[in-house]
């Protein structure tokens, strides 16, 4: 059995179709309407392979764009390294992509610490990414030495989205403590993370979605020790799985991914949200991918954007 079938099947296991009544903690507004339908479109371990395929991404986002009212888009993390282009230009060409195509956040994954095999060279790629990135990079339990976030990372970010403050909490793998890279670093357990900073960040959100980079068996923990704590979604990363439908357990967290490496996909995920007695309940979801394929047509704008890097190092032909 080949690798996209074989972690199609081990998700597949763990779905379970169904409408679902989530309690959200946060607070809501008693002006606001009733419903509230939110659609997040997701992607993640893009690894720098055919970077064309983010040209695909983009015509499947301005179409979903089109026809859903509220869209938030989203990055996972593993944005280049180990792609052909890794040592041309360090995520640059990607970084370039995504922000035409509007991203509203990503979290880093572990591979955006190692850019490089030297520590401070590698520290000084990752930075230059993040000060490129025209919307927020969240990395709440990867800080520096003194206890402090990365420079320029933010452990989440609260949307507002039609009077709506959806609020965005990031982790990543708990790997980077293993790399030589990760040594000016403290790295923490992410369910401890997002245990304790989601009381704060409902503070300021009527929603809270956790982006995680920690592995399927992390968001698993995370969906059975925090299913009480407001959370309304699981967009996962870093092991590659194919979810083709939401993993949902009764009374838990969705949890979504979209594959990844050679295995592209575009996730979405349609949620909606009732207000009762002053608190937002997610009352349904409905999740799919979009498989990222030939049969995709490349949207212009950003292919212009990747020909222009991709020139600069392909040989025009003799």
């Amino acid at each position: 059995m080949n690798l996209f079938n074989r972690r199609s099947v081990m998700a597949a296991v763990f779905v379970v179709l169904i409408s679902i009544s989530v309690p959200i903690c946060a607070a809501a507004d008693q002006t606001q309407p009733q419903y509230f339908n939110l659609t997040v479109v997701y992607t993640n371990d893009f690894h720098g392979y055919d970077p064309y395929a983010l040209a695909r991404k983009a015509t499947i986002i301005k179409k979903i764009r089109a026809e859903a009212g509220n869209v938030l888009l989203v990055d996972a993390g593993d944005l280049y390294a180990r792609g052909p282009y890794h040592k041309q230009f360090y995520g640059e060409m990607e970084m370039a992509a995504y922000n035409a195509i509007g991203y509203d956040v990503w979290e880093l994954g572990n591979n955006e610490f190692k850019g490089e095999s030297e520590l401070a060279a590698s520290d000084q790629k990752l930075y230059n990414l993040i000060n490129q990135a025209k919307f927020p990079t969240l990395c709440a339990n990867i800080k520096q030495a003194n206890g402090e976030y990365l420079p320029g990372v933010k452990p989440y970010f609260v949307k507002q989205i039609k009077g709506m403050r959806v609020g965005i909490l990031g982790v990543s793998s708990m790997k980077v403590k293993k790399y030589s890279q990760g040594t000016n670093k403290i790295v923490e357990d992410p369910v401890a993370i997002e245990k304790g900073l989601l009381p704060e960040l409902q503070e300021q959100s009527d929603i809270q979605i956790l982006l995680s980079h920690a592995g399927l068996a992390e968001d698993v923990k995370s969906d059975m020790k925090l299913a009480d704590s407001g959370l309304s979604l699981i967009v996962g990363a870093d092991d590659h799985y194919v979810i083709e439908r939401p993993i949902y357990r009764s009374g838990g967290i969705p949890i979504v991914q979209a594959g990844g490496e050679n295995n592209i996909f575009l996730g979405r995920i349609d949620l909606k949200y009732e207000n009762k007695n002053g608190k937002w309940v997610l009352k349904a979801f409905n999740g799919r991918l979009y498989p990222i394929n030939d049969k995709v047509a490349i949207d212009s704008e950003i292919k212009q954007i990747l020909d222009k890097y991709l020139a600069k190092v392909q040989k025009p032909a003799a």
